[in-house]
């Protein structure tokens, strides 16, 4: 009985675990091939980690060791709370800017309170995510625009170039923003240190060349166990060469910063929200695509879950925001990992490094850190993505500039800012658009087409089709009754009816049925009938809570747009002998479905199928008297198989 109850408990909590950590059902037939290939994964990513984890927490204003005492813990906590199986959450040089930008507009880059103001952002950035994915947010990503993210990244990627220069040259970092930093370096390349800038341009080169040799080789790693070796032998630091210097073993324990106030938080508050909003934005793609290569599913919500989690354990060890490393996920997926559990040895192994090596980076190179941060953003700036974009569409193209211009211009969170809103912008500006389609028949069926799509589509006389190409709610609403009754009044025969296709409005608002409301009554005044079809239930309840549905009728309302036409030619004599071709091939379709259906067709739907049928045959046989006495009538040879009598 016991063992029985325990099994049952099992059974019961290996659910809500897998529920909580996607990590657990990851490890579904776990094996040791599978192991060996995680192994090689977090060795790979380890590599890539130690030199630009060091080099990015200088981006964020910290010594190099705030890395090695961070990111075990983003890595450990991001692994059991993500759902991507290769993604790599660590340190990233676009969120390590935003931090340093943030906080450097409250205290002196280097002091204690720098560093506490540090971890706090970090702290605030991942409640803010977790917040976000607990409330199931993870969908507003969707309204971020690519196109100008890449300009803001790129705009990014420039910033970050501009800092590691004077690392590169020898001469004393400059203050403000891009364009009063590329004016001091141009003022004073005459200061530029010779021996620095050979160091410097040395570590570029052999970036690059061990890049397009293979990537199999951790270029950054292998640059910069070598340039510590060539600065202990040459003793650089004697000749004027800065180096990084002592960095203390250990590990800090977990606490929350001290001397942060609310007030603080507050100023804080909209960093945070931008580093939440670009580590999931960054990082949301590149889960998707491994989630899509390796054949298992990724959930935005718990992405950001894992990427809070991973900031707030980035915080509570004096750390700084972490976000996404597209070169070590890449790379993690490529050496063949499978699951979280790379992500968890390299945190292991991050640890080791903490506790016992970093004695050994003593006499490395500032410029060789200078060196690895600037080929590593070398990907942010994607030439081909603008010149594609200015190729493709030039409207996403100018908000990628305004993106990039904002973000050299302003500095990096008023450049987030100006890229949101834009991004805010095209995308109310686009919903806005009244982009509708007139509905025409298909010559010889039922079946309704776009007519700007289909040339022989045919518009039936009297009867429009309209139907929104997206939902209906405010931001179109006032545009798409404007564009209705601009074409009513335009038509070339008088229209007795309107018929609109709501299938693509699956919530309505309370603006959007306001709309409708004002169309009926618009309608109403010149003579013309409003009928709905294929009505969503949440939207049909919009409609009755509105008074909207008592306004039009419920019986203009049709399941199916086809319906809405049949109930037309049932109900409205012919005007013109042209409409005897929708009144044949009427007849010739119902009459086959009805023929079709046989003994299954029963009830109420019988009912009205034959009640069509005996209407369409009287409009026929009106048709063919009235025709008697017209000139050039068709002749019964243009009459589809089926309806001749």
């Amino acid at each position: 009985m016991g063992q029985a109850s325990r099994h049952a408990s099992e059974r019961t909590a290996s659910p809500w675990l897998a529920r909580v950590s996607p990590f657990i059902a990851s490890l579904r037939g776990y094996d040791p091939t599978r192991l060996k290939k995680d192994l090689v994964g977090a060795l790979t990513v380890t590599a890539l980690h130690i030199p630009e984890g060091m080099a990015y927490a200088q981006l964020a204003g910290l010594p190099p060791q705030a890395a090695l005492y961070s990111t075990p813990a983003a890595l450990a906590l991001y692994a059991l709370f993500g759902s991507s199986r290769q993604l790599i959450v660590a340190v990233s040089a676009s969120v390590s800017v935003l931090s340093a930008a943030t906080v450097g507009a409250m205290a002196q880059q280097g002091s204690p309170r720098f560093m506490a103001l540090t971890a706090a952002l970090a702290l605030l950035a991942g409640a803010v995510a977790a917040l976000a994915g607990v409330l199931k947010l993870g969908r507003v990503a969707q309204f971020f625009s690519a196109s100008v993210l890449s300009g803001f990244v790129f705009g990014l990627a420039l910033i970050i170039a501009i800092k590691q220069v004077p690392k590169l040259l020898g001469i004393e970092g400059a203050k403000g923003g891009f364009f009063e930093r590329l004016g001091f370096i141009f003022t004073h390349l005459g200061q530029t240190h010779a021996l620095t800038l050979v160091v410097g341009a040395a570590s570029i080169a052999a970036l690059l060349l061990l890049g397009r040799l293979s990537r199999r080789i951790p270029a950054a790693l292998a640059v910069l166990v070598l340039g510590i070796a060539v600065s202990a032998a040459l003793h650089l630091d004697a000749k004027g060469v800065t180096i990084v210097g002592p960095i203390p073993a250990g590990l800090v324990p977990p606490q929350l910063p001290h001397g942060v106030g609310l007030k603080d938080l507050l100023t804080l508050l909209p960093g945070a929200c931008g580093i939440a909003l670009v580590a999931f934005a960054e990082a949301i793609g590149p889960a998707r695509m491994f989630a899509a290569k390796h054949g298992y599913e990724v959930d935005p919500n718990r992405e950001l879950v894992g990427l809070g989690a991973a900031n707030v354990g980035g915080g509570l060890f004096r750390g700084f925001s972490m976000g996404c490393s597209l070169s070590k996920s890449a790379a993690n997926d490529q050496a063949g990992s499978t699951t979280q559990v790379a992500s968890l040895v390299t945190a292991g192994l991050t640890l080791l490094v903490a506790l016992f090596l970093t004695g050994l980076f003593r006499t490395l190179p500032e410029a060789t850190l200078g060196a690895i941060v600037v080929v590593a953003i070398l990907g942010m700036m994607d030439v081909k993505e603008l010149v594609r974009l200015f190729r493709l569409r030039r409207a996403d193209f100018l908000g990628a500039g305004v993106a990039l211009l904002g973000v050299l211009a302003f500095d990096v969170l008023p450049g987030l800012l100006i890229a949101v809103g834009v991004s805010l912008f095209l995308t109310v500006y686009r919903a806005s658009q009244p982009r509708m389609s007139e509905l025409g028949r298909v010559p010889g069926t039922l079946d309704l087409a776009a007519t700007h799509r289909e040339a022989s589509a045919i518009t039936l006389p009297g009867l429009h089709v309209f139907r929104p190409e997206e939902g209906l709610f405010f931001a179109n609403a006032t545009s798409l009754r404007d564009e209705v009754l601009a074409r009513v009044r335009d038509a070339r025969v008088p229209v007795r009816e309107v018929l609109l296709d709501l299938e693509l409005t699956d919530d309505l608002d309370v603006p959007g049925a306001d709309m409708l409301a004002g169309l009926h009554e618009d309608l109403s005044q010149r003579g013309i009938t409003l009928a709905l079809a294929r009505v969503h239930r949440p939207t049909w309840r919009m409609l009755e809570r509105t008074g909207v549905l008592a306004k039009v009728g419920s019986e203009h309302v049709y399941p199916q747009v086809s319906a809405g036409m049949e109930a037309w030619m049932a109900h409205h004599e012919s005007q013109a002998w042209q409409e005897w071709r929708l009144i044949r091939d009427g007849l010739y379709l119902v009459r086959s479905r009805v023929d079709e259906a046989g003994a299954s067709l029963h009830g109420e739907e019988r009912h009205r199928q034959e009640d069509l049928l005996v209407r369409l045959d009287e409009a026929d046989r009106r048709m063919r008297e009235l025709l008697r006495h017209l000139p050039h009538a068709p002749s019964g040879d243009d009459e589809p198989q089926g309806t001749r009598h």
